[in-house]
């Protein structure tokens, strides 16, 4: 037997066993001296079967749940109906699953709003269509029913298979699909999180539920059951949403079923209706702000990539316009590499090799090699397109890093740099490639500035130092014409430039990535001229760890 095969009989097997037990528990799923079933999670397993299953083998879903349905409730109910549930139950699983195929799309992974409301209209409105079928509403609509009147058996018949595709099919839906795989993805802590907010729901719920019936006088505890409910959703999202749910039903069930909790004073009929409503109020607002966190941290995700992509842009940008400068700075070294190859070939042609002076010219080689690897990479890094890589570094050593990467630009422009660098700096906790870009852009646009102005002047004063408790400040003076007057914080909107051939670009992304950073950038002219720029970013320890790149999804 190939391996898909066996991997198809043990899928079948396993449907066939839970489809088994959910029938025998939706029938279980009884309170004390009442025929009144709960919820029924026999068709939620079967709609999740077909969900999860291809188009060509819905047919072996449908025959694997009618032989677990023969075996679970034969010889209890006539033969006729149990053939009729089979076949009612087969219609109405396969009608709305091709209905969430029509308008919710697969898969079902109710992370949006669209998908959750709509997955909630089906869960109503099928429900509600197949009670209309069923032999109960039948004969109670006949009067051949004494127990129910037709409308009580469409309001318990659409209720109970509602609250099983609400609380039991996302549960089965979202874990196989996605929980085993992301349990192995999880970090270590956020593991211990899960376990420390399913232990919370649960000893909250076996509080509120396992009670004695005197707990009923206090229905307000119900309340309690909402922080890890809202745990649940905010940081685990859909599926710890869902799980969670299911969670609670469970033990409401198992403490109403016992006569404790806040539902056993009212009538048998009563608490079955108060249940499912209970489940109903708790369930959609749930999945919806468990979707809307996830769309948001979705967009989240996607500004933060169209912010890396052109932040990128801007990188690939500058580089071109500092080329000039660049192929300057690899020609000294690469023809001075050259010279000494040459003499030291000449040298070597003499039959008296002088071996102190090739010696000498192989050292000149390696350093001169040194320095075009030094600008290469430098350039490599700043180049470097990919996903921000947090860690620790050190704001002196950006600063060191674009200043070697902008020193053709400074010497052609003969700006003479004034670095100056705080002793015992902390360090801050950020991508090394986006922080160079914005200190070269700095740099850069500093030494633009100063263009016109005479070369004893030309002065670019760095100062790195600590400002506060919580912050290292890197201060970019220059001499230059200034910030235009009246605009200094337009200087950072998108296309603004007061340079003839600027895209007005740089500095737009480089605030953006100080922000994406928790920092701040600045700009204001100073008072004999010139404009500073400020740079704060937060201390490592004060870094509150909320950007994209530290997200959890």
């Amino acid at each position: 037997m190939g391996q898909a095969r066996r991997l198809l009989v043990a899928q079948n097997v396993l449907l066939a066993v839970s489809y088994y037990l959910a029938v025998r528990l939706g029938l279980g799923f009884r309170f004390q001296h009442s025929q009144i079933g709960v919820v029924w999670p026999a068709n939620a397993v079967m709609l999740s079967a077909l969900l999860l299953t291809p188009k060509s083998r819905w047919w072996l879903v449908l025959l694997v749940t009618a032989a677990a349905h023969v075996a679970a409730v034969g010889g209890s109910i006539p033969a006729w109906r149990v053939a009729w549930q089979i076949g009612g139950n087969s219609l109405f699983t396969v009608g709305t699953t091709l209905l969430l195929h029509r308008f919710a799309g697969l898969p079902i992974h109710l992370e949006s709003r669209r998908q959750v409301l709509i997955y909630t209209i089906a869960a109503f409105a099928m429900p509600a269509l197949f009670s209309l079928t069923t032999a109960a509403f039948i004969l109670s609509l006949l009067d051949l029913e004494p127990t129910y009147s037709a409308g009580d058996a469409f309001l318990r018949i659409t209720l109970t298979n509602a609250t099983g595709l609400l609380l039991v099919a996302p549960v089965v839906l979202l874990w196989a699909r996605y929980g085993a795989r992301r349990l192995t993805e999880q970090r270590a802590s956020r593991l211990w999180e899960a376990t420390a907010m399913m232990a919370t729901l649960l000893g909250v719920g076996a509080f509120v539920f396992g009670t004695g019936p005197e707990i009923a006088q206090l229905p307000s505890l119900l309340f309690w059951m909402l922080p890890p409910l809202l745990w649940a959703a905010v940081r685990f999202g859909p599926v710890g949403a869902s799980t969670a749910l299911f969670t609670v039903m469970m033990l409401s069930i198992w403490g109403t079923a016992r006569q404790m909790g806040p539902f056993v004073l009212s009538t048998e009929a009563d608490q079955v209706l108060s249940l499912q409503i209970f489940w109903i109020v708790l369930c959609l607002p749930l999945m919806l702000l468990a979707a809307v966190i996830h769309e948001r941290e979705q967009a989240e995700e996607a500004l933060q990539e169209q912010r890396n992509q052109l932040a990128h842009v801007t990188r690939v940008a500058t580089a071109g316009e500092l080329s000039g400068a660049l192929a300057h700075e690899l020609r000294q070294p690469l023809m001075a590499i050259l010279a000494n190859a040459q003499a030291a070939s000449r040298l070597l042609a003499h039959e008296s090799v002088n071996i102190a002076a090739v010696r000498e010219i192989l050292h000149d080689i390696v350093q001169q090699d040194q320095q075009a690897a030094s600008v290469i990479s430098h350039l490599q890094l700043f180049l470097k397109e990919g996903e921000p890589q947090y860690e620790t570094i050190g704001v002196e050593s950006v600063v060191r890093d674009a200043l070697a990467l902008g020193r053709s630009t400074i010497d052609i422009a003969g700006v003479e740099v004034q670095p100056q660098f705080s002793a015992a700096l902390p360090r801050v906790r950020g991508d090394a490639v986006q922080l160079l870009q914005v200190v070269l852009n700095l740099i850069v646009n500093a030494c633009e500035a100063m263009s016109d102005a005479p070369a004893s002047d030309r002065q670019l004063r760095l100062h790195v130092t600590q400002a506060g408790r919580h912050n290292v400040e890197l201060k970019v003076a220059d001499s230059g014409v200034g910030l235009p007057n009246g605009k200094t914080d337009r200087v950072f909107d998108p296309f603004f430039t007061t340079k003839p051939d600027g895209l007005g670009l740089g500095l737009a992304i480089a605030r953006s990535i100080t922000t994406a950073h928790g920092g701040r950038l600045w700009g204001e002219n100073n008072p004999r001229g010139g404009a500073t720029f400020h740079l704060e970013l937060p201390i490592e320890n004060n870094h509150d760890g909320n950007t994209t790149a530290h997200r959890h999804r």
